[in-house]
Order: structure tokens, then sequence, then C-alpha cells
């Protein structure tokens, strides 16, 4: 794991974290649309981001890592430097699509990157700190930027992190350079750029992500009718994820990542069910904290079991497919959660996304390794 990958996955990651609380500022504000188009935006842009998957996939495992990453971050640049010079909805609604897709090249190509270590359990999770950290340094920073220079500055921002990000892609290394004919060939056997070790970590994280949106999108709700507000709760949520992931690498390192993903799931779903049975603000704190503790557990663990035993020609298109599930999940949680909590209030919410993150772990007895390893 080199500092350079670091740096250029912290980069493009921080350039989506400052569009987090842009996106609605510029939306209701700027197009002076209402909400509903804010969620229409956001949506555009996962929709996309899922489609471009395979052929970041593809990119990655035929042309190259860097290539796959350096052409996501430069859309990423394209895109936000765009938005201060448009406005329309339709334009900033093609923006996003556009940046969706450069989300998946960069992403894919950044994730296949760090698989190629020779301890690629280590390398992604090293490669998740910095996509967390550039995700919750985002908003902040924004929202200091944007009361001293405008939110329009924060678009500018945003695509100066791209572009200098863009550059550091330019430098990284591919296995192809060493002129390994297997890292060259084996991904010209992935036709579609699905590959099939991707599917059980990815329907385990769509699970995942299950908790992450019954929790991002209905913690403000909850902590309001309960009194209180959410800022604590979100920079607990942000310390105790970095903190498990950088304190506790090295323990992680030696674990399968078939249990550690376990544990993760198992561990949102505890988060959730304290949710419901601690119905207080301390009580959110403490599902907060364990929440977040399966958080940090699952990406790592998933995109380890994908790549696990897969050519370096095809890991490509194994975090494709694994990181497409992301998107999936987002989507249909908070349509499937926001029913829910609408119709039976917001404690049923939760309490579904803890079933779903509850029962993903028989999921992964499907896994080729953990089917394996019984056989055995």
């Amino acid at each position: 794991m080199t500092w350079l990958l670091l740096l250029c996955a912290g980069s493009c990651f921080l350039s989506l974290g400052l569009l987090i609380p842009a996106i609605p500022v510029h939306v209701t504000g700027v197009l002076g649309q209402g909400p509903a188009w804010v969620g229409a935006c956001l949506a555009v842009t996962a929709v996309c981001a899922v489609l471009a998957r395979p052929l970041a996939g593809r990119l990655a495992d035929r042309r190259s890592r860097r290539f796959a990453a350096a052409a996501g971050a430069a859309l990423l640049a394209l895109t936000s430097g765009a938005v201060p010079w448009t406005g329309t909805l339709p334009s900033f609604l093609a923006c996003r699509a556009v940046a969706g897709v450069g989300e998946a090249l960069m992403y894919v190509g950044l994730a296949a990157a760090a698989s190629d270590h020779d301890r690629p359990g280590p390398a992604l999770n090293g490669f998740s700190v910095a996509v967390n950290a550039g995700l919750l340094a985002g908003a902040p920073i924004a929202a200091a930027v944007a009361a001293l220079a405008g939110p329009r500055a924060v678009w500018t921002l945003s695509a100066a992190v791209a572009a200098a990000a863009f550059t550091a892609c330019l430098f990284l290394t591919d296995p192809r350079d060493g002129g390994d004919p297997a890292a060259a060939g084996e991904g010209r056997r992935s036709g579609t750029g699905i590959h099939r070790a991707g599917l059980v970590p990815g329907l385990a994280y769509w699970a995942s992500v299950w908790g992450y949106t019954a929790f991002s999108a209905f913690l403000p709700l909850h902590l309001a009718a309960l009194g209180g507000g959410s800022g604590p709760h979100f920079l607990v949520y942000g310390c105790v994820l970095l903190g498990v992931r950088v304190g506790g690498h090295r323990v992680l390192a030696r674990m399968p990542a078939g249990r550690t993903a376990t544990a993760a799931l198992l561990l949102t779903a505890a988060g959730l069910v304290l949710f419901v049975a601690w119905p207080t603000v301390t009580g959110a704190l403490w599902a907060t904290a364990v929440l977040a503790a399966g958080q940090a557990l699952g990406l790592p663990a998933f995109l380890t079991m994908a790549v696990t035993g897969v050519p370096a020609g095809q890991r490509g298109s194994a975090v494709a497919t694994t990181t497409a599930f992301f998107d999936l999940g987002f989507l249909s949680a908070a349509l499937a959660l926001g029913a829910v909590a609408q119709s039976h209030g917001l404690a049923r919410g939760f309490a579904l996304a803890a079933c779903v993150a509850g029962l993903a772990p028989l999921l992964l007895t499907l896994h080729p390794q953990n089917v394996s390893r019984r056989t055995t």
C-alpha cells in the first residue's frame, strides 16, 4: 500500500464529500427546486454509477488501474467545474449523471489497485480509511468555504481537488508495468465486467448499506423526536469508524475476511436494534457507536472476500461487482425504509434494516471460500 494510492483515494473522495452539503443548496437555492429534486439528482448519480460499474471493471482489468482511476478523477473535476456555469436543472442533472460514471471509474480503479498489494486485506483497509476520511472531512470544509466565499466556491474547490487527484493518479503503478502476462491477460476472460466472486460479498455489502442508509436518513428525525441534535452522533460515528479501521488494522489483518464480514453485519444489526430498544439521546449515542463499528469492519472485509483467490487481471471486475451493490443498497433502502417509516414510524424502519443486516450472514455461507472450507 503506497502513500500515493492513499493520497489519490483521499483526494477523490474529499472532492465527493465537499458536494454532500453543496448539492441540496444548489438544487433548492440556485435552481429554485423543491426537496424532491434533491433526491432525484442523487438517484441519477447512483443509477449512472451502477450502470458504469461493469465498464469500470473491464477498463481496470484490460487497460489499467491507472487509466480507470485517472479517467474517473478527470470526469469528477470536469463536472464539478461546470456546475457554477450551468443555471438549469437539465444541465445540472447531466453533470450529476456524468459524475456518477466518474465516481464508478475512480472507485473501481483505485480499489483494484489496492487489491494488487501482496497483502490485499490490510491494503484494502488502508484504502477504506482514506475513502472515509475524505468523505467525513468534506462536509465541514464545504460549510467553512461556503461561509467565507459562497456556495460557488465549494464546487470550484471540489473541481480543483479532483484535478489534483487526476494528476496523482497518472503516477500510480500497475501490474502490467512489470510485464506480468497473467495480470495482463486473465482479465480478458470476463466479457461483461460482472464477476461471480463479487456477487456474494456484494449482496452482503447491500445488506450493510441498508443499515447505513437507515442511520444516515433517519437519525436526525429520530433525535429531533427525542429533543436532541444529530451533530454529536455523526461525530461519534466518524470517530469510531476511523478509530476501528486505523487502531484495529493489525488485529483485523489476522482475521479471516468471512468472519470479519459476519461481525460487521451483526454489529450493524445490533446498533439498529439499540435505536429501537433504547429510545433516548444517550441510547442513540451507544447505538451509533455499535453501528459505526460494524460499518468500519464491513467494506474492507467484503472487498477482501471478493478479490481473494481471483487473478490480478480479473480483480477490477470483482471489485466493480461488489461496489455496485452500494448504490443498489442505497436506492432500495431509501425507497423501502422511507415508505415503512412514513406508514409505520421510524422504529419500524430501523427494525426492518436490522432484519436485513442480521440475516445477511446466511448469505456468506454461499461464498466459494466458505463452501470449500466446509467441504475440506
